[in-house]
């Protein structure tokens, strides 16, 4: 599972502590920069219908702060009525039953010069979600904590790239930003609360300048 690292732009500028300078009434410009290590991983077992997947992203941001964020799942698909008469197929119904963990926190991150490996490590704050659909039974477990250790080594060479946009409404707004990344593609493991995945991802940087006027 490969993600491009500028596609989620939207979301790693939300991340950033920097705050806006005020050219003047309703102007804005703003910029920053991520060095990232993220990876992802996905499973499916045709024998109990199970899957499990999720995805680790560890920044750095402008000022040094590093934190992590890690979604992981796990679910099987079951037949929750209808097996006692498997004649009729319209008592049958099906489901889901598993849960999913988050979690975040500051964390530690090593990142070569060139993105060709990076590790990083923490103990993040952590919740589970866990939810039947057979029952309709939901819930959600505070957790103590959640140590991971990931380990991603380059699989490709370096990848560049820049994008521009702006949208203006007449009299009204104006607006333009751009953004350049340079990354690698990368592989390597994540141990995550006792278990270890491979996992598949990037390491580089994302930088980007946002400018806006209405």
């Amino acid at each position: 599972m490969r993600k491009i690292l500028v596609l989620p732009l939207a979301g790693l500028l939300a991340l950033t502590v920097a705050a806006p300078a005020m050219a003047g009434p309703n102007v804005s410009n703003t910029s920053g920069s991520l060095t990232i290590a993220q990876g992802g991983w996905k499973g499916w077992d045709d024998t109990t219908q199970s899957s499990t997947y999720g995805d680790i992203t560890v920044v750095r941001e402008d000022n040094g702060d590093v934190s992590a964020q890690v979604v992981s799942s796990s679910q099987a698909y079951v037949q929750c009525t209808g097996e006692a008469t498997p004649d009729d197929p319209d008592d049958d119904t099906y489901g889901a039953i598993g849960s999913n963990l988050y979690g975040y926190g500051p964390a530690s991150l090593t990142i070569d010069k060139s993105y060709a490996s990076a590790t990083a490590a923490g103990t993040l704050e952590a919740g589970r979600e866990t939810f039947n659909d057979c029952t309709g039974e939901y819930g959600w477990e505070d957790l103590s904590s959640v140590d991971f250790r990931l380990a991603l080594t380059a699989s490709s060479a370096t990848i560049r790239e820049t994008g521009r946009g702006s949208f203006k409404i007449p009299s009204e707004f104006n607006g333009h930003s751009s953004y350049k990344a340079i990354y690698r593609y990368a592989a390597g493991t994540l141990a995550l609360s006792g278990g270890t995945n491979e996992v598949y991802g990037q390491i580089g940087k994302v930088s980007w300048t946002d400018h806006s006027n209405g």
